[in-house]
């Protein structure tokens, strides 16, 4: 019998205004929940309970806060689910950054419970995705967990947002950018008539995102130093989470999405930005422990760019644009070790630890990563 995928396009509700936060006790109410669980990093919580405590206070609904102090591992996973039951909480409210939003969604999933997410940074568009990054208590990747229902709510502050540190927001705009690059969607040969409509709508959606970040990413980024919620802050968040969300959502169900747009031996160009994110984290965890998911992604989508053949003035823009939001430009920036003999065990992970490569892929990443390496 054929596996049936389906596509998880949506998040339930969708909330993305200045002061979103007055919304949350509507949104719990709205669900017919009584007690929120609130899960959230340190910093996360610092940000935001204040904003949740006000909302859900005027509307007298009680809840309980439990800090994310590890990363998120299946032990965790187990304890938060269990403390969420013996609290008699009916509903998992998400708040902090993409590590606090993996283990909200796999609590809510594996508790049978329904889930807002209201993040205080968006470093990616986790806070939609249908999808929980699980790790080893090493810190280091170990496996994902496919969930089956989307989230019931999110909700996107974008006042909140804009006092977050810019670190985050500019690793979220870099990551984003991947959905278009890393995909191979950029090149010409990937069109109306030679796609699939679920993946010619991703490629339609991806460039939305590129285009809107690439024309107003620095002005955002900018904004988001001053603590401003712009228009420009707004657009660039919104292609962050929803327009990403879509493009990814869009292209779930091609096994190959994320191993490049050439699917034939001999090709120039192949996908290795999100290989080169969990192989940095597998191999290199402490030294590369500081730089965010959107900030070794961008690293790779640098080289995936030349690696496509891509004309001088493009590759040179995207660098420009990644170098004007403090994107780091090499891989010895970010601790990694560059020897020829480093690179090729460096390879060798990127070729498996995101999906299994093709062999003829190898001395494409290879070179690829002699591009970056500093």
């Amino acid at each position: 019998m054929s596996e049936f995928k389906p596509k998880k396009f949506g998040c339930g509700r969708y909330i993305q205004e200045p002061d979103a936060y007055q919304c949350l006790a509507r949104e719990v109410e709205f669900l017919k929940a009584k007690k929120p669980f609130v899960i959230g990093g340190k910093s996360g919580l610092k940000a935001a309970e204040g904003r949740i405590a006000e909302s859900l206070g005027e509307a007298k609904i009680p809840y309980e806060v439990e800090p994310l102090t590890t990363d998120v591992t299946y032990d965790t996973l187990d304890q938060m689910t269990a403390d969420l039951k013996a609290k008699d909480c009916d509903i998992v409210l998400a708040t902090g950054g993409g590590k606090a939003m993996d283990m909200a969604k796999a609590v809510a999933r594996r508790a049978d419970v329904p889930i807002i997410c209201m993040p205080s940074s968006i470093g990616t568009f986790n806070c939609w995705s249908a999808m929980s990054v699980m790790y080893t208590p090493e810190h280091k990747p170990l496996d994902r967990i496919w969930h089956e229902n989307e989230q019931n709510c999110v909700i996107l502050d974008t006042k909140l947002l804009a006092e977050e540190p810019v670190k985050n927001f500019a690793s979220g705009m870099a990551d984003c950018l991947a959905k278009y690059i890393e995909t191979g969607f950029l090149l010409e040969t990937k069109n109306v008539n030679t796609m699939p409509a679920d993946m010619y709508t991703s490629k339609v959606m991806a460039q939305a995102t590129n285009d809107i970040c690439m024309n107003k990413g620095e002005k955002a980024y900018r904004d988001c130093i001053a603590n401003t919620p712009s228009q420009e802050f707004e657009d660039c968040v919104f292609s962050v989470v929803a327009t990403t969300a879509i493009a990814a959502a869009a292209n779930y169900a091609n096994k190959n999405a994320l191993l490049g747009a050439a699917q034939s031996e001999g090709a120039k160009g192949c996908s290795f930005a999100h290989g080169l994110y969990y192989a940095a984290r597998k191999m290199y965890t402490e030294e590369c422990w500081g730089y965010l998911h959107g900030e070794i992604v961008g690293l790779g989508c640098r080289a995936n760019m030349a690696m496509y053949g891509r004309s001088e003035f493009e590759v040179k823009n995207l660098g420009r644009f990644l170098d004007g939001i403090g994107q780091p430009a090499s891989l010895k920036e970010i601790g990694m070790r560059t020897s020829d003999k480093d690179l090729e065990e460096l390879t060798d992970c990127i070729m498996t630890v995101w999906g299994k490569h093709p062999d003829w892929h190898r001395p494409i990443i290879l070179e690829g990563l002699h591009l970056i390496k500093g």
